[in-house]
């Protein structure tokens, strides 16, 4: 039994390619669909692939509730961060989703096996079908890409992570949003800062923030994987 499902489909230059490859589900109960273009119109071949985007809405509007969406294509962890705001969205609106990476450039499928990933959406991809002159006639096949689910942070670490935010220009600060009155030179500073240490550098290690010195002071960010994990907190999905 399917969920209520919006399809997510990335526009290439192979236009039958991406309407077989949605024909190819219509099993599922889709109810919307996106068809993501890249932002900048001015890179090789971004015109046609908008105008192909546009002929795929004009031919199958009367089906679903069709959006055409710009994002990064230059910058993996940019278009990751992209369709995980688009993805979680849906989520929190009650929608599962699927991403179909049939027409993707390479860029574009890894920031959304991250963006899969990180939101535990299904990932498909059309296997193009040639004859024997070697030009494409169609799909072979749709095959579904296993997701490998990220290992969250403990509820602690998670916690760290929102108090982050936007930045914080050293260690004692956190201390101080969990304990604010905690009282600097004491044993339970000492021992706070010890606690908090260490969770940072388990979160380093995992690639949610990043550490960068300024004078005598570290100040510590998040990084664009830490900012999809601190929304996917704040959303309450995880």
């Amino acid at each position: 039994m399917y969920m209520p499902t919006t399809h997510i489909v990335f526009v290439g230059n192979q236009k039958d390619r991406l309407i077989e490859s949605i024909s190819a589900l219509r099993e599922i109960p889709f109810s919307k669909l996106f068809l993501i273009v890249g932002e900048d119109k001015s890179h090789a071949g971004e015109q046609n692939i908008r105008k192909i985007a546009r002929q795929i809405q004009t031919e199958l509007k009367m089906l679903w509730d069709i959006e055409v969406k710009a994002i990064d294509k230059q910058s993996v962890l940019k278009a990751a961060n992209q369709l995980f705001l688009m993805i979680t969205e849906e989520k929190m609106n009650g929608n599962d989703v699927f991403l179909n990476t049939s027409g993707s450039t390479h860029t574009l499928s890894v920031g959304a096996y991250i963006a899969a990933c990180m939101t535990r959406s299904k990932m498909i991809t059309a296997i193009p079908k040639y004859d024997e002159q070697g030009e494409e006639i169609g799909i072979e096949d749709v095959l579904e890409i296993p997701v490998i689910p990220v290992d969250y942070p403990g509820e602690e670490q998670r916690h760290i992570i929102t108090l982050i935010g936007e930045g914080v220009e050293s260690l004692d600060s956190i201390i101080f949003m969990i304990t604010p009155d905690i009282q600097k030179d004491s044993k339970e500073f000492r021992s706070e800062r010890s606690r908090l240490s260490h969770h940072l550098s388990k979160l380093e290690e995992a690639g949610f923030i990043k550490k960068v010195k300024r004078g005598r002071n570290i100040s510590i960010r998040l990084t664009e994987l830490g900012r999809m994990l601190a929304n996917m907190i704040n959303s309450k999905l995880i």
